[in-house]
């Protein structure tokens, strides 16, 4: 039985590769799990799959175990998916219903293999971005071990969600949810999303890593249909699978932390607050959020609209070795201007940094609706300390744009997302 094992695990592994192509010992910095050696996290599907196979051949209680130990390294990444199969793992028997099944209860159950409590189910799922749900007993509820997730806006799912299948061959990228954020100084927490792009989980990506932007008002940013006042939310990751595809943005990952209800004062209208919050983003949020995911260690972006835009200029221009780039999305940048301690009075102590910048506006600037006004006279004084007037990236940059008209809402800045993102990770 062990032969047959190291045969299995070595064809999926790429053991049988022809002489002189390159396998994962030969790689800088292979990610490598386990005692098998599978390939880390996703990308280690195919091996763990082979594990699978043999374990349940013939209950061999080394192969179950190994297969434990696999499984146990990926508790909470959710369905292994390889080669038209995919490996679900339940803490109980449950049917898993999803659109490549047609939403059938029933049609792919799992149970418990080799009579251990490793509670199973392999099943074909093609190429592609799948919703899906467990159902026990009649009800219906999110994959709770599985962290990707889609917003979903039918009538009949309380969660208003449901967990995500996105194969690493789907072009398709997906959120997932991170460890919730909490600061003891602000005495709150808040959720912590984030976007991984298509190909994340890709074996050849295994060591890939990527760069990251950091937004604000986490609630409103993605897909969700519900949110906003009915405004929808800016669907960033709709804008970044187009862009990515078509080539004109690098592959990102976004990391989204919701607002507090202390979120005005946060973000700008409270002195005291604003500081908190800037030391919490910097040395608490960010760290940890970083640590869950494939971070290239190079400086990371910030953006947000309106306060959001506010806080993500301080952050931007007061901590240039931890920001390459910033974006403000009609910003508010009126609190202070009675006293002097707007951000127009600020930028002077601030000087001139090595920060990329995208500014931009609606409205109008003779009636400063939608903070116009404001925006220009924040970009001149920048232009005056050394920026330069270009949406190419770079240590001077300064990229303005102006939406006419445009209203102070997620359905505006949806429509200007394409335009910050070419500017901050170009392709």
């Amino acid at each position: 039985m062990r032969t047959i094992l190291v045969l299995i695990l070595l064809a999926a592994c790429g053991g049988g590769a022809s002489p002189g192509a390159p396998d994962a010992s030969s790689q800088p910095d292979a990610a490598i799990d386990g005692a098998s050696g599978c390939p880390a996290g996703k990308a280690g599907a195919a091996c763990v799959l082979a594990l699978h196979d043999a374990a349940i051949a013939g209950c061999d209680v080394t192969a179950v175990a190994e297969l434990r130990t696999e499984l146990d390294e990926r508790a909470d990444l959710g369905p292994l998916w390889a080669d038209g199969r995919a490996l679900f793992r339940t803490d109980s028997p449950a049917s898993i219903a999803g659109d490549f099944n047609g939403w059938v209860d029933g049609a792919l159950t799992t149970s418990a293999i080799c009579s251990s409590d490793l509670v199973l189910a392999v099943g074909a799922v093609p190429t592609g971005y799948w919703m899906y749900k467990l159902v026990r007993n009649g009800a219906w509820s999110l994959d709770t071990d599985n962290p990707a997730f889609a917003f979903d806006d039918f009538a009949g799912n309380a969660d208003g969600k449901n967990s995500v299948l996105a194969t690493p061959d789907s072009n398709r990228g997906y959120l997932v949810t991170l460890d919730r954020a909490c600061s003891t100084a602000l005495g709150n927490c808040r959720e912590v999303t984030a976007y991984l792009p298509a190909g994340y989980d890709a074996l050849a990506n295994v060591d890939r890593r990527y760069p990251v932007l950091f937004m604000h008002d986490g609630q409103n940013v993605w897909d969700d249909h519900d949110c906003c006042f009915g405004h929808t939310g800016w669907e960033v990751n709709v804008a970044l699978d187009a862009e990515i595809a078509a080539g004109r943005v690098t592959p990102v990952i976004v990391i989204a932390a919701a607002q507090s209800g202390a979120r005005n004062d946060e973000y700008g209208l409270s002195a005291t607050k604003l500081a908190a919050f800037i030391d919490f983003q910097v040395s608490e949020l960010q760290p940890q959020a970083l640590a869950q995911v494939r971070w290239d260690g190079a400086r990371v972006a910030v953006a947000g609209s309106s306060l959001g835009g506010l806080v993500s200029m301080h952050l931007a221009l007061g901590y240039p070795q931890t920001y390459a780039s910033g974006a403000s999305l009609s910003g508010a940048f009126w609190p202070g201007k009675n006293d002097g301690t707007a951000l127009r009075d600020r930028l002077p102590g601030f000087g001139k940094k090595p920060v990329a910048i995208y500014l931009d506006h609606g409205g109008n600037p003779a009636t400063n609706s939608d903070g116009a006004a404001d925006t220009l006279e924040v970009r001149d004084i920048m232009l005056d300390l050394g920026w330069s007037t270009t949406c190419t990236v770079g240590a001077d940059a300064l990229c303005y744009h102006s939406a006419p008209g445009a209203t102070h809402d997620e359905l505006a800045w949806k429509e200007r997302t394409p335009l910050f993102l070419r500017f901050l990770f170009p392709r």
